[in-house]
C-alpha cells in the first residue's frame, strides 16, 4: 500500500479537527507518543512506562497528545512499517507524523545497562525533519525513572523545565527542631548544674542553711528541669530528622547523560552519584 493511501486511511479514522477557541487562540501542536522499545526489560515495563511519559506530556499543557494506544488503534506500528515501505526509523516516523495530522512524534527505549535502567527519549520535529529535543536519564530502578520523567519529558519536548518542589515545609521542621534542640539543651545543661551543685552542698557538711521542705521543693524543680531538657530533645530532633525525610532532592540531580558532539561524531558523558 503506498504512503498515500495509507494517509488517507488514517486521516479517514481520524476525529475531526476541534473548533478553534473562544478568542482565535490557535490549537496546540499534536504529537504523537510511541511505544518505548523494550531493550533487555520485560515489555511490560516499557509499556507502563510509556503510559507515564503520555500523561506527563498531557499534564503540562503544551501538546494535544495521541497516544500509543490510540495510534495502535488505528494501525499496529510494525504493520505500518511494513505498509508505508520507509527505510529508516526516522523517516517512518516522519511519514506516521504527517498521516496522522501530528507535527512532533515522540519515540525512545527503555534498555537495561547492567543492574541500572536507561530511558532515552527524542522528539521529532516531521516539518523540519529534525530532532526538537532528547534526553537519557540512568537510573536504578522504575520509580527513580519516573520521579525524573518531568524534567526528561522538558529535555525532549523542549519545554520549560518544572519549577522546584518547595522546600518551605521541611525547612521549617529543620530550623524550629535544631531551636528545639538547643533550648532543651540549655534547660537540661541547667538541671544537671542545679542537681550536682545540691549533691556537693548536701556532702560539704556546712550547716543547714534550708529547711527540708526548701531542699525538696529544690530536687523536684531540678527533676522536672532535667524531664523537661530531655523530652525537649528528643522532640526536636524527630522534628529535625522529619524534615530531612521530607525534604525533597534536588530537582536536576541525579544519574543523566547525555550526548554531546565531539570530532568524528557525538559521545555519551553524564556523571552516576
Amino acid at each position: 500500500m503506498s504512503i498515500a493511501v495509507l494517509a488517507a486511511v488514517l486521516l479517514a479514522a481520524a476525529p475531526e479537527p476541534a473548533a478553534p477557541a473562544a478568542g482565535g487562540k490557535p490549537d496546540k501542536p499534536k504529537l504523537a507518543v510511541m511505544e518505548l522499545a523494550a531493550g533487555g526489560v520485560e515489555p511490560h515495563l516499557a509499556a507502563a512506562l510509556t503510559e507515564s511519559v503520555t500523561q506527563e506530556i498531557a499534564a503540562r499543557g503544551f501538546f494535544q497528545v495521541i497516544s500509543s494506544r490510540e495510534i495502535h488503534t488505528l494501525l499496529g506500528f510494525e504493520r505500518q512499517k511494513q505498509m508505508v515501505g520507509c527505510s529508516n526509523e526516522q523517516s517512518c516516523l516522519a511519514e506516521l507524523a504527517d498521516a496522522m495530522g501530528a507535527r512532533f512524534v515522540l519515540s525512545g527505549a527503555l534498555s537495561r545497562l547492567g543492574d541500572a535502567l536507561q530511558l532515552s527519549i527524542q522528539v521529532l520535529d516531521s516539518a523540519r525533519a529534525q530532532p526538537l529535543g532528547r534526553s537519557i536519564r540512568i537510573a536504578r530502578d522504575v520509580a527513580a525513572l519516573q520521579a525524573q520523567l518531568p524534567y526528561a519529558v522538558a529535555e525532549a519536548t523542549a519545554t520549560p523545565l518544572p519549577p522546584p518542589p518547595s522546600r518551605v515545609l521541611p525547612y521549617s521542621l529543620i530550623g524550629g527542631g535544631a531551636l528545639v534542640v538547643v533550648g532543651s539543651a540549655v534547660v537540661g545543661i541547667d538541671g544537671v548544674s542545679r542537681d550536682l551543685a545540691l549533691v556537693r552542698e548536701l556532702q560539704a557538711g556546712n550547716p543547714v542553711l534550708r529547711t527540708l521542705p526548701a531542699y525538696q521543693a529544690e530536687t523536684s524543680s531540678i527533676s522536672v528541669e532535667k524531664t523537661l531538657g530531655l523530652v525537649g530533645f528528643v522532640a526536636g530532633a524527630g522534628l529535625v530528622a522529619a524534615g530531612v525525610l521530607l525534604n525533597p532532592p534536588e530537582a536536576v540531580s541525579g544519574p543523566k547523560v547525555a550526548l554531546v558532539p565531539v570530532a568524528g561524531g557525538v559521545a555519551v558523558v553524564g556523571v552516576w552519584p
